[in-house]
């Protein structure tokens, strides 16, 4: 997800912030992260919503952190990490997955447990690849993707492992495109597969292709596939415009629809200059939700999600600032958009530092409700 860089709101709105934040508890702690401080997200296990950040130290020396923030936003908590030579995050209804390196060729899978990362399965003999995702299917196995370019622009291959009685099995590889992020997730069309890009792997089943086609559009708008209900599915270009298909990518239209407008308002804004369009990171696969971020008028730039029915109707659940502003007058923007569970999304505002230590500031939308900014304090979880 990119980083959001959004200025003020109206007077009324910061205030109200302001007098959320102003009741920070006291933790004792020493700070873990300020407003400085880049948050990554490692993975989320969309069954339980709880999403974990690396976060480096704050200056030059010491160690950083592994940040476990619960599904619901409520708790963070912190344990001292050492991320060298560790990579991959899954985004699947699991623990969170990664991977260290334990030699050439091979990986060794680990999955986070309270605190710790623990090894899963034996270690994996890899092929040489560009990337390494893990993920889980609807069954709870575990999977780990690998990608690597091919020579044709827009291509990749992708190698598929799944853990059966801790042996990483070979399902196979195959060449795809449209491929996303994240790179792998849970199939919706069978239990024991998953998908990425056009690539549908399964462990009961040889590797195949789960489209028809995608959109033709030249290389700098390519995207990525979406899997919706059926055989509906989503493709989201690289400047953010939808298309659909009812027929698995036989035939593809444009999506016109905007969230403060009947389709005939599309030429009158500019898309990438007055509004701009991206994917809150989350498992989309059966449900397409957007984030708008509205700059029409540039003094009251606003954040809008969206969400796409079963039914192919869109629907605008909740208008929101896009940033919030401290008691002593700081303003911290959005800079990440989630979606770790259900029709639950957290955004955003990354760390803020208090006399009595650090936290994060957040607001989350249950589908329904956005709440106030919450200052959610990051207690240490003791030291690995």
């Amino acid at each position: 997800m990119a980083a959001i860089r959004l200025r003020s709101r109206s007077i009324l709105a910061a205030l109200a912030v302001a007098a959320t934040l102003s009741a920070v508890p006291a933790f004792g702690a020493a700070p873990i992260c300020d407003g400085s401080t880049a948050l990554t997200l490692i993975g989320m296990d969309t069954s339980s919503g709880q999403m974990l950040f690396s976060v480096p130290p704050i200056g030059d020396k010491g160690t950083g952190w592994v940040v476990q923030l619960d599904g619901e936003g409520n708790e963070a908590r912190a344990w001292r990490d050492d991320a060298k030579g560790r990579f991959g995050g899954s985004v699947g209804p699991g623990p969170v997955l990664a991977a260290v390196p334990c030699g050439d060729r091979c990986l060794q899978p680990v999955r986070w447990n309270t605190g710790t990362w623990e090894p899963l399965g034996e270690a994996l003999a890899a092929p040489v690849a560009s990337t390494v995702t893990p993920t889980y299917d609807h069954s709870g196995a575990a999977w780990f993707l690998l990608h690597g370019a091919t020579s044709t622009e827009g291509q990749m291959t992708a190698w598929a492992f799944r853990l059966v009685n801790r042996e990483w099995k070979n399902r196979g590889s195959m060449t795809v495109t449209a491929v996303g992020q994240p790179q792998a997730l849970p199939a919706p069309q069978r239990k024991d597969g998953v998908l990425t890009g056009t690539g549908l792997f399964s462990g009961s089943g040889r590797p195949q292709t789960w489209v028809t086609g995608v959109p033709t559009l030249p290389s700098a708008r390519r995207g990525q596939l979406i899997a919706l209900t059926g055989t509906s599915v989503a493709y989201v270009s690289g400047d953010g415009v939808v298309y659909l298909s009812e027929d698995s990518g036989k035939k593809w239209r444009r999506s016109t629809w905007t969230p403060w407008g009947s389709t005939d308002t599309v030429g009158i804004w500019r898309q990438g200059h007055d509004y701009w369009v991206d994917l809150p990171f989350g498992d989309h696969r059966g449900a397409l939700r957007l984030t708008w971020f509205d700059r029409r008028v540039p003094s009251e730039e606003k954040i809008l999600l969206t969400r796409l029915t079963d039914s192919g109707d869109w629907v605008r659940l909740i208008e929101a600032p896009g940033e919030v502003r401290t008691k002593s007058d700081e303003r911290l923007p959005v800079t990440q958009i989630l979606v770790p569970k259900g029709n639950l999304w957290i955004l955003l505002s990354g760390c803020a530092a208090t006399a009595q230590g650090s936290g994060l500031v957040l607001r989350v939308f249950d589908g329904t409700n956005l709440s106030p900014a919450r200052f959610v304090a990051v207690r240490e979880g003791g030291r690995k």
